[in-house]
């Protein structure tokens, strides 16, 4: 490019940074590179820390997993593949250190380990394991339990000496137990802590590595023996859980994303259509002086260039420090400091910037080398558009469209959603423009302004239905996101008594019972102990049950996995019985199962189901059907035996009680007596869950507040694009007698009646969502929210007000003059 050219588009560059429209398209750039740098960074660190190392995610090539001893005979045939293996057992655990206790995850492991990846400690070890009589604990460990290194803590009956603190390890499991703080110890220790008896819950994992094709060959043979306590995971076909839920998270962030990635598009499109018939007279007049249709493409383009370089540059900045931002909000609860973005991943919003300006650029550019001299004698400024210009128009939104949905990384949802965003947008749009023209039909003979108002809301019913489709979206999504962030936290809260159980107790031992009931007792403490014994569903009616079912009902959460039952003489005071009777003998082979279990699996009553219970076969009647709240934090089963059933099996107890702040020393004195047992902290796992949920809030208002400031620089445009019209409405009724101040009334009024309209179309929706999600997602009973009725119209009509005022500027009667002279 010549530099003529290059001196000619940088002065016009800058005379163009002094026109509004050359503004909002630069703010709207910048907010969708500043939002996809801010997505593509957070996105690509946390993907990297799912999968640093490859298969030092999962400490090896291949892991499988039970939730029972792996069998000798698995790690026999590993090791005659010429693999190496070693195993790993891990368990939740409450940690002791004088009066304090934490509940953590317990990694239970012997040499060699990690298989692959390596653990990371402060002070540095040549060990890869702790030494007996020893621990490595996490730093939250540490901190929340006020011990340091050299301290002890109890761990059972053993009481373990801190030597290291672990900054990184692979093989942190799966669940939400991964996101506890981790202590590793030797297995060596594991028989003298006594933590595990027979019937404890755990999770048993054989680690195996080695040659990539016998460790191919050994998965093939293994899944196709799978026991039904058994999953095997790889790197190539599974992820743990975890990865899962954050890969669900990063989906829904960029999804969230794409209605600002929308807006802004939708901006600069009429910001770069308005900059083009602004533009018309500029062209025609250098092309007059000479200038060739393909430098004037080259000189416009050369504008958008360079405005994209800037854009690229500041909106990479932002998104980098936003992302920054975010990683120091979650450095706390992740579990372990996230790596560094991949270098690609930073270039991915300016990227996106560059096609945004470049691809929505070319047609307004094109049609400008298309202008005839004559335009300069003409008073009319609009490009007409021929076939021509309307095919690269639909080529440009498609290949735009095309770069838009490869970024969000789900085209079917993004596609989904953008139809659903559209249609509501075009009803919400339709139903606004009849509600104004409504009010303006009931204002015209009551108002004095009425009349020319009712003209106003005909004449400008194209940019209503736009800007009241997308305000209605824009105010129904962010009232929903709020509110219901509101009302789950208050639900939430609300819904637990004073007296709901705050305590989980474990893997209690049949000959500990006589003794914790005492213990229990003495201390005025309710609880009831319900002996817990792992089976699975097998049988119904002497068949095998999976056979009998449908597909949805063989996926049923009570047949994919072990079950925890329990017997009982009585009916639990927390359960209702709602079919049948309750059994009365103590002999009898009888069940009583769970509502939603017996209609999913489609049971009657007389129907016998059979278990696998440790190997053992067990058949029983179903008697009764009850119903139960599982959130209680009371002991609920899926299905509780009658007594005789199940007395020979071997059992562990389950209990859950309430210890008010006062009374929280018998939880230290409870596994100082029983240290073996495995005592669960409600309000701990309900911090750490609240705090993933204000973060994930935090996160959720950072893209919610880039939206809104997309939704309303694409309002000013359309106001500005429709104030064009008016001025010249406005300086007709001024020549014609009214002053500047009674115009002034009507554009107002015009704006705070819009808004009105937008903000009660927003509240009904809303209201209309959150109902939606509050009974079928939430659970909760829908309520009315009074507050949003009376402050979202309102605030709407305002917002409209203020941006109209900011935006218009009033005639003096000269330019009256000059205006309706020129045509506009």
């Amino acid at each position: 490019m010549s530099s003529a050219v290059s001196r000619i588009g940088y002065r016009q560059f800058r005379a163009q940074l002094r026109t509004v429209e050359w503004r909002v398209l630069m703010i709207a750039a910048l907010l969708a590179v500043t939002l996809t740098s801010f997505l593509s960074v957070v996105s690509n660190r946390m993907e990297a820390g799912l999968l640093r190392e490859s298969a030092a995610v999962l400490g090896s090539d291949l892991q499988l997993t039970s939730s029972r001893p792996i069998e000798p005979t698995r790690i026999e045939r590993a090791k005659a593949l010429g693999l190496t293996t070693t195993s790993v057992i891990q368990f939740p655990t409450m940690l002791g250190a004088g009066d304090k206790m934490l509940l953590s995850s317990a990694r239970v492991v012997s040499a060699p380990y990690p298989l692959r990846g390596e653990m990371v400690t402060q002070p540095a070890s040549s060990l890869s394991l702790p030494e007996p009589g020893t621990t490595w604990v996490e730093p939250r460990i540490l901190s929340q339990l006020g011990i340091k290194i050299g301290d002890s803590v109890q761990f059972g009956y053993a009481d373990l000496k801190v030597t290291a603190e672990l900054l990184s390890s692979p093989d942190r499991g799966s669940g939400f137990n991964s996101l506890n703080p981790h202590i590793i110890v030797n297995h060596a220790d594991l028989e003298r802590s006594a933590v595990l008896a027979p019937g404890s819950r755990a999770a048993f994992r054989l680690l195996i590595a080695g040659d990539e094709s016998n460790v191919a060959n050994y998965e093939k043979e293994i899944r196709a023996t799978l026991t039904s306590n058994e999953r095997i995971l790889s790197l190539v076909n599974d992820q743990p859980v975890t990865g899962n839920a954050l890969a669900t998270g990063l989906g829904y962030l960029r999804l969230s994303a794409m209605t600002t990635l929308l807006l802004a598009s939708l901006t600069i499109l009429l910001a770069l259509r308005r900059f083009g018939q602004a533009q018309l007279s500029r062209s025609a007049l250098l092309m007059s002086l000479g200038m060739a249709p393909t430098t004037l493409i080259k000189l416009y383009l050369w504008q958008l260039t360079l405005a994209a370089t800037i854009i690229a540059i500041v909106g990479t900045t932002l998104g980098t420090g936003l992302a920054a931002v975010a990683n120091m909000w979650l450095a706390d609860l992740l579990p372990q400091a996230l790596p560094s973005a991949d270098l690609y991943s930073y270039f991915i919003g300016a990227g996106l910037g560059y096609a945004m300006l470049i691809l929505l650029g070319i047609p307004p550019v094109l049609q400008q080398a298309g202008v005839s001299v004559a335009q300069l004698l003409r008073a009319d400024s609009e490009i007409k558009t021929t076939r021509s210009a309307f095919a690269i128009n639909a080529l440009s939104l498609t290949l735009l469209a095309l770069v838009l949905l490869a970024f969000l990384g789900a085209p079917v949802a993004a596609a989904i959603m953008l139809g659903v965003l559209a249609i509501s947008g075009i009803l919400f749009g339709w139903l606004a423009q009849w509600l104004l023209h409504t009010l303006g039909h009931k204002l015209s003979k009551r108002i004095r302004l009425g009349r020319l108002l009712r003209m106003r809301f005909k004449q400008q019913r194209r940019w209503h239905r736009l800007q009241a489709g997308v305000m209605v979206l824009l105010l129904m999504l962010i009232s929903v996101m709020w509110v219901a962030r509101e009302d789950l936290l208050k639900s939430w809260a609300a819904q637990f008594p004073e007296d709901t159980p705050n305590y989980f107790a474990i893997n209690i031992q049949d000959w500990q019972k006589p003794e914790l009931d005492q213990f229990l007792s003495e201390r005025s403490i309710k609880a009831e102990l319900s002996p817990m014994i792992r089976g699975r569903v097998t049988e119904l009616n002497d068949q095998p049950i999976k056979s009998q079912l449908n597909d949805a009902q063989q996926d049923h959460n009570s047949l994919r996995r072990e079950l925890n039952l329990t017997y009982s003489a009585t009916l639990p005071g927390h359960n209702q019985l709602i079919q049948g009777k309750w059994w009365s003998s103590d002999t009898s082979q009888e069940i009583s199962i769970e509502r939603e279990m017996f209609e999913a699996l489609g049971l009657k009553l007389g129907d016998k189901l059979g278990f696998d219970i440790g190997g053992r076969k067990v058949t029983a009647e179903i008697t009764s059907v009850r119903s139960l709240e599982w959130t209680s934090f009371r002991p609920n089963f899926y299905i509780i035996f009658s007594p005789g059933a199940l007395t020979a099996m071997p059992a562990t107890y389950i209990t859950s009680f309430n210890l008010e702040e006062s009374s929280r020393h018998y939880a230290v004195e409870l596994l100082r007596q029983f240290p073996s047992l495995t005592l669960i902290d409600i309000d701990q796992m309900l911090e750490q869950l609240s705090g993933w949920l204000t973060r994930l809030a935090e996160s959720s208002t950072l893209v919610l507040q880039l939206t809104l400031g997309s939704g309303l620089i694409l309002v000013t445009v359309t106001l500005l694009q429709a104030l064009d019209q008016r001025r010249i409405e406005v300086a007709l009724l001024q020549t014609l007698g009214a002053n500047a101040k009674e115009t002034k009334q009507l554009d107002l009024l015009e704006f705070g009646l819009l808004g009105l309209v937008c903000g009660f179309l927003a509240v009904f929706s809303a209201e209309s969502t959150l109902a939606a999600i509050h009974h079928f997602v939430l659970k909760l009973e829908p309520t009315l929210h009074v507050e949003l009725w009376i402050a979202l119209p309102v605030v709407s009509a305002l917002l409209f007000i203020l941006i109209g005022s900011l935006l218009r500027s009033p005639l003096k009667i000269e330019q009256c003059y000059q205006i309706l002279k020129s045509g506009g």
